[in-house]
């Protein structure tokens, strides 16, 4: 009787075991034990699900040029090239003159002029070392359709004193002072239809210290840790871009001193003999899908 005893609990213990040293390896092997980052599940590395791409998002390319006052592809090289006319209403487009800005639209193949610009660096002539030195910086955004994103264009101001013209008759001039300020162009990016999208551009001045404020987001209000915000409203304007198309802005050629296009494009005395000029390339979008009725 003891032996059949013996013999029982034997093969309990075996089975027990057996089943451990199975269930213990897969557990070590697909990553079962918490805290040990050795062991890597290898059913599930290979099975995580792609991040969905949302149905109004774009990508756009924003890359900035820095080149010297005065230089030949900033003027009329460049600009005869370049659409101006067909980027922004009449009204827009005189409003952002007389406050210093210069807007274009560039097809999908830019002109030589741009391309140079934009690096080829093999057919510009007759620059300095310290010229050619100037940088080329860009980035690529994902955006979704009617959500803004900032692009900083200028340095920090200590002190600054910006000089706005109204669209209004009587063309008054409008003085704001600000300290601890940068310009910014907040983009907004709406899907018109595939292939197509109209960018939004509102000049912002930011100043002051950061600190916690309300702000408006697309899920209501929030904190969010910022300087104060002054929106140039009168100098807001759209541009309407196919896949490929791009979109130019910088300061005009007869720029005032405390104008919007001198401070977001060529910046106070000590940086007034650089001129930046902002290129947004629409670079791709997702399409829609088409809805049928039954």
């Amino acid at each position: 009787m003891k032996t059949l005893l013996h013999k029982s609990w034997f093969l309990v213990l075996a089975l027990v075991f057996l089943v451990a040293t199975i269930t213990g390896c897969a557990l070590m092997e697909e990553g079962a034990v918490l805290g040990l980052g050795k062991y890597v599940d290898k059913r599930t590395t290979k099975k995580l699900p792609s991040i969905p791409v949302s149905q109004d998002a774009m990508q756009v390319e924003i890359v900035f040029i820095e080149r010297p006052v005065g230089d030949p592809l900033l003027g009329s090289t460049l600009w005869d090239e370049i659409d101006e006319i067909g980027a922004v209403g009449l009204m827009d487009q005189e409003n952002l003159k007389q406050n210093g800005f210069r807007v274009g639209h560039v097809s999908s193949v830019p002109p030589m002029a741009l391309q140079t610009l934009l690096g080829l660096k093999s057919h510009i002539g007759g620059v300095t070392e310290q010229e050619e030195s100037l940088l080329l910086s860009g980035r690529r955004l994902i955006l979704r359709s009617g959500v803004p994103t900032d692009i900083q264009t200028s340095e920090y101001y200590n002190q600054c004193k910006l000089e706005l013209f109204n669209d209004d008759a009587e063309q008054e001039l409008e003085i704001k002072e600000f300290e601890q300020a940068r310009c910014v162009m907040r983009v907004k990016a709406h899907k018109v239809q595939d292939g197509w999208a109209r960018l939004e551009f509102t000049p912002e001045m930011h100043y002051g210290a950061q600190q916690l404020r309300r702000t408006p987001t697309t899920i209501g209000w929030q904190l969010e840790n910022r300087q104060n915000t002054t929106p140039l409203y009168n100098q807001k304007f759209e541009v309407t871009l196919n896949v490929g198309e791009m979109t130019v802005i910088t300061a005009a050629d007869e720029v005032a001193p405390n104008s919007a296009g001198r401070l977001f494009f060529r910046g106070d005395d000590n940086k007034s003999g650089i001129q930046k000029i902002l290129v947004v390339r629409l670079a791709n979008m997702s399409k829609m899908n088409a809805v049928r009725s039954k």
